[in-house]
């Protein structure tokens, strides 16, 4: 049972696939040599059930007429449902299947608790692990209860580059969040309420919340032709619906003195509300208290016009950031693999623009322009070189599992070496 508890909460469906193959295999294996034993041993393994001389039960007795084998059936079929619909290609494609298919887990841990019920083996001993986890999913529940499936007026939509779409909407007076965390959304302008996660882009300190939400799957497709069609009036002005916030692995950066953020692809959108929230902190004094000291935050992306939008919100972070905190590095990948005549004129213009007026041709940002991916092992040895006065740095990545990934092994090979200071990863999988 504890299996079964544990394959729910993988992450990886691959690794689900082997575990729900695995339970399957190993369950009818044991029901096999149960049917195949003589009515003699029978009687010793279980005292819940009685047999007459005559009869010998097989295993479709043992899988279809006992409590154990027809709730083991049915959790093998939820099982499977489960992990089917969690594939990524169903999950981008029909999303509310998804959803309503991992809703299953209420009969999922229902029928693990009746599991045992049958004694056929010992008594059932499931609750003893559900019990603890069960309560903290309840107190979870109630506490979300509080700002769960609140109405709120969109205060401001905006359409962006790159099918991009930023919502601005209104933040209850008794909504506490941390930079980094997520909510849940859906749009009352449609008859279903589909829910969809999306990290806040607003920082803590500002009075009113928003997402920047990318068109891809159908219904983020639906919420930008919506707001860009105008066919809505202020009087049957659509409402967002807000179910959060929750915790996220980018929002405990303000406890390291030095951090490393790393963001690719969608996954750059925690950092417009962290490093909003950091240097308004630092300029303001308001965090006197916070640890973070200093943050290098590099943005890896194929090329600027992917995230326009992500630029602005870097041009207003390094205006307010007047004590230096911030030091950002802009990685260009589109060029990686044809680094020809072009790309080093391109290069060599970036640079020498960059020394005369500090600034980025491209972007008209102080962040520093680099082509191609960045070595992290030699980024981390350079920062760690540059603050031996520390004794731990947070590293921070965010994107793609590629990314995350690498920036994982980086860490490792540089902990490795047994110098302080000591880099700690978290990380999130976006896309």
């Amino acid at each position: 049972m504890f299996l079964y508890s544990y394959v729910l909460t993988c992450t990886s469906i691959s690794l689900k696939t082997i575990f729900v193959y695995y339970i399957k295999v190993g369950h009818l294996v044991n029901f096999y040599h149960v049917s195949t034993q003589p009515i003699e041993n029978l009687k010793c393994l279980t005292s819940e059930m009685s047999f007459p001389s005559d009869y010998k039960p097989g295993i479709a007795f043992w899988l279809f007429q006992t409590v154990t084998g027809i709730s083991g059936v049915l959790l093998f079929i939820i099982m499977c449902i489960i992990v089917i619909f969690a594939h990524p290609i169903v999950r981008k494609k029909a999303y509310k299947f998804f959803w309503f298919t991992h809703s299953l887990y209420v009969l999922f841990y229902g029928l693990c608790l009746v599991h045992g019920l049958a004694r056929l083996t010992a008594p059932p001993r499931f609750w003893l692990y559900f019990i603890v986890p069960g309560i903290i999913f309840a107190l979870d529940k109630v506490v979300s209860l509080r700002t769960r499936y609140i109405p709120l007026d969109v205060l401001e939509t905006e359409l962006l580059p790159s099918d991009v779409i930023k919502i601005k909407f209104y933040r209850p007076p008794n909504l506490k969040y941390l930079s980094g965390q997520w909510v849940r959304l859906a749009c009352t302008a449609f008859k279903c309420n589909e829910f969809h996660s999306f990290t806040l882009t607003s920082a803590p300190h500002e009075n009113f919340l928003s997402v920047h939400i990318k068109a891809q799957g159908p219904w983020t497709w639906k919420l930008r032709n919506y707001f860009e069609s105008c066919h809505y009036t202020p009087d049957d002005q659509p409402k967002i619906l807000l179910e959060g916030p929750f915790g996220g692995g980018n929002q405990d950066w303000y406890k390291f003195e030095v951090a490393v953020m790393v963001g690719g692809g969608i996954g750059v959108t925690p950092y417009a509300s962290i490093l909003n929230d950091l240097v308004f902190g630092t300029s303001t004094n308001r965090y006197s208290g916070v640890a973070c000291k200093k943050v290098y935050f590099l943005w890896i992306c194929p090329s600027h016009k992917h995230f326009e939008w992500f630029i602005d919100v870097l041009r207003d972070v390094e205006k307010k950031d007047v004590t230096n905190v911030l030091e950002i590095h802009i990685f260009i990948t589109q060029f990686f693999h044809k680094f020809d005549l072009r790309t080093t004129m391109l290069y060599i213009c970036e640079n020498h623009f960059q020394r005369l007026s500090k600034t980025s041709i491209f972007t008209g940002l102080k962040a520093v322009n680099h082509f191609g991916r960045p070595d992290m092992t030699s980024f981390l040895k350079f920062v760690q070189k540059r603050h031996n006065y520390v004794s731990k740095i947070g590293v921070f990545s965010c994107g793609p599992r590629p990314l995350t990934k690498s920036v994982m092994s980086a860490c490792d090979e540089v902990n490795q070496g047994r110098k302080l200071p000591y880099f700690i990863h978290h990380f999130e999988n976006f896309g």
